[in-house]
């Protein structure tokens, strides 16, 4: 059930209290207004605020009001005993309402404040008092708000209106798809030379009445993607069988340590639209050796104020009891008024068990079973004016294990392959509850009129932590040592970085996009030991030493561009682009968790390494609405080193025996693509090659 409520006339921040503490009176319910203010040849923009009657100011009477029909449309001229101001004008549906401050009615002929039909193109002129001590002009025209200049002068005011023009939709998404991943600006959908993908809107809600688990509503809509069933996590999807790059507005959730929790940073609910851009790609960094999914978030409205409210509940019908059913509550309000935009969200769901077709209990997992989920999105946009706009995006997503059930371990004592079972055992008093948090912050600039060109700038910060439940190891006999029989892992992962990117024209036909990002990321996967004793006495999880399964390291990158295009013809299009990236990582000295023998003490290091990625690309469009293209792009991938230095032992040094080079992807693609009306089709073909795998290789000699 979706609830959607519209008011408008209300500020931005004002609206945005009024969705969690009040909510404005139903009578305003069916206004819409748009400020507009009237011209006056000659002078300088009218102040649009109303001005208010004074008692020093003697009140205007209007005594005439005169209503003929010029070649342009129709002239109104109110004649009264003193000099007429104009106030405040909007718009309200096909009305165009302009108020006089200071000023009555006292007319010889009534008839003449109510004329119908004055001209072509105008429905109705009305004349009216307020009673606030002014006087109302409304100008409704047949099919589209008119426009009016005025002018004033002594003891008359004259309003020169022009019937409004019914413009065309161009709002058509079929016909025209702008995209932003592929290229890094807006670019329509036929004029990018390689394969794209775009999950609209629509078709997310569609998906979101089956699963609200992304990795299930990905594999389900976008080609070559195979994400692992019923799984939050990244481990195991693929991209044309290669790992991708995640994306949200921009904010990179890939790391480097690999935690697999790329898609769990944002609610499906939040999203706008994703835009997947399948085959290896270097535009936006390190990491997307399959391609890249770019989740955008919600957008903002045009104008006015939308509430969004919704309630859903799932049910497991092979076991229909209380654990089965989960429910989802989501509260949303957007908000715009002239140059200020804003949106918030919030969704809470929870997720109860799951049940196989046999009606028995699947083990918990976070995030698809047995957990509460909390979501925020908090958007604001500023337009400074026409050319500049600042715009921050904050996002919180948690996701919390909330179960007394856990994976019973002693199936892996029996024989052959079994299928996992869930064993009670109670509640568990954790020291660090299982949970995943993620946050993001962003804050971009644009100004599309700086020298000629169009600079685009982003700041943004990454923080994720998550805590997984616990793992006992008791059953499967481990002799090690040093191993401990109870632990849990914690992933500790932070990124800052900014983007700066410039699209130059050159000429009428070509434009070069070019820029650097910057990001430093911060990795550490931790050990955390528990008590067993007390484990086994009352349930209790203690943390009682905490080691290294990957030590805290630091990677920074530096990356320079440039992307050109070139429209040759209407019909040939050519581009291509070339990225160089820098990169350097330090580690201090750390203790390994799980070591066979002691000790566990290792030593840090750091080191650098360096790519350069070329992309080119050929477009060719017989008509407009088909486009047939080729393409060679190349991506990198940084090794895992937080696997590296798990598997070093005490002899290894780090800054002299670590050898390392990205893998470079290349990828060739040929395809076609088509947007008509109501069809859209594509067709690609392509082959991936690469000399290094995308994990680190250690030679036993040295």
């Amino acid at each position: 059930m979706t609830i959607q409520l519209k008011w408008v006339g209300y500020s931005v921040l004002a609206n945005l209290v009024l969705a969690v503490g009040a909510h404005p009176p139903l009578a305003q319910a069916s206004v819409e207004t748009e400020r507009l203010n009237p011209i006056i040849p000659g002078q300088a923009e009218v102040n649009s605020q109303p001005a208010i009657p004074t008692a020093q100011a003697a009140t205007a009477i209007i005594t005439d009001v005169q209503v003929s029909e010029t070649p342009e449309g129709l002239s109104i001229v109110l004649i009264s005993d003193q000099p007429l101001s104009v106030g405040d004008s909007q718009i309200s549906g096909n009305a165009l309402i302009t108020t006089i401050p200071n000023a009555a009615l006292e007319l010889a002929d009534a008839e003449t404040a109510e004329q119908f039909a004055p001209a072509e193109g105008i429905a109705l002129v009305q004349v009216s008092s307020l009673p606030n001590g002014a006087v109302q002009v409304a100008i409704t025209g047949a099919d589209a708000p008119p426009v009016a200049q005025v002018s004033t002068a002594s003891g008359r005011l004259v309003l020169c209106v022009v019937p409004g023009l019914v413009t065309a939709n161009t709002d058509d998404s079929d016909a025209l798809q702008v995209v932003v991943t592929a290229t890094r600006t807006e670019e329509n959908i036929l004029e990018v030379p390689r394969s794209v993908t775009v999950i609209e809107r629509e078709q997310i809600e569609q998906q979101l009445a089956f699963t609200n688990n992304l990795p299930d509503i990905l594999g389900r809509l976008v080609p070559g993607l195979s994400p692992p069933t019923l799984q939050t996590t990244t481990r195991g999807l693929t991209l044309r069988g290669r790992n991708v790059q995640v994306l949200v507005d921009g904010v990179p959730q890939t790391v480097n340590s690999g935690s697999g929790f790329e898609l769990n940073g944002i609610a499906p609910e939040q999203i706008e639209r994703i835009e997947v851009i399948p085959g290896a790609s270097a535009i936006y960094g390190d990491g997307a050796a399959g391609g890249v999914i770019n989740i955008i978030t919600r957008a903002p409205i045009d104008s006015g104020v939308v509430y969004d409210i919704s309630v859903g509940t799932q049910l497991g019908l092979t076991s229909i009891e209380g654990d089965s059913f989960s429910y989802d509550f989501r509260l949303g309000v957007a908000a715009a008024e002239e140059n200020v935009d804003g949106r918030f969200t919030l969704t809470y769901e929870e997720k109860n068990a799951r049940f196989d077709a046999n009606g028995n209990r699947i083990p918990p997992e976070t995030g698809i079973s047995d957990d509460d989920r909390v979501s925020l999105l908090a958007k604001l946009g500023y337009d400074l004016d026409e050319a500049q706009r600042l715009a921050f995006t904050y996002s919180f997503y948690q996701e919390s294990l909330d179960t007394v059930f856990a994976t019973d371990t002693s199936i892996f004592a029996i024989p052959g392959t079994q299928t996992a079972r869930a064993v009670e055992i109670g509640n568990v008093n954790y020291n660090a509850p299982p949970r995943l948090t993620n946050h993001i912050l962003n804050l971009t600039y644009r100004h599309t009129a700086l020298l000629g060109s169009q600079l685009d700038t982003q700041l943004y910060y990454r923080n994720l932590e998550t805590v997984s439940g616990f793992s006992d190891l008791r059953p499967l006999g481990f002799p090690f040592p040093l191993f401990p029989s109870i632990f849990q892992s914690r992933d500790q992962i932070s990124e800052w970085g900014a983007r700066v990117q410039i699209d130059t024209p050159l000429g009428d036909a070509a434009n070069v996009v070019w820029g650097a990002d910057y990001s430093q990321e911060s990795n550490e996967i931790a050990a955390l030991f528990l008590d067993p004793a007390a484990f086994d006495a009352n349930q209790q999880l203690n943390i009682v030493d905490e080691f290294s399964l990957f030590p805290r390291y630091e990677l920074n990158s530096l990356g320079l561009f440039a992307q050109a295009q070139w429209d040759i013809t209407d019909q040939w299009q050519i581009s291509g682009g070339v990225r160089y990236e820098n990169f350097d990582f330090s580690v201090g000295d750390y203790q390994l968790a799980f070591a066979l023998a002691a000790p566990r003490d290792r030593r840090g290091g750091s080191g650098s390494a360096n790519d350069v990625s070329f992309n080119a690309g050929v477009l060719y469009r017989p008509i407009p609405e088909v486009g047939l293209f080729a393409n060679f792009s190349q991506g990198f991938s940084i090794p895992n080193l937080g696997s590296v230095f798990s598997a070093a032992d005490t002899t290894f040094d780090i800054s002299n025996d670590l050898a390392l080079t990205p893998q470079e992807v290349n990828n060739f693609e040929i395809g076609a693509r088509a947007e008509f009306e109501q069809v859209q089709a594509s067709i690609a073909g392509f082959y991936s090659e690469s000399d290094l795998g995308s994990a680190v290789q250690f030679n036993p000699a040295t």
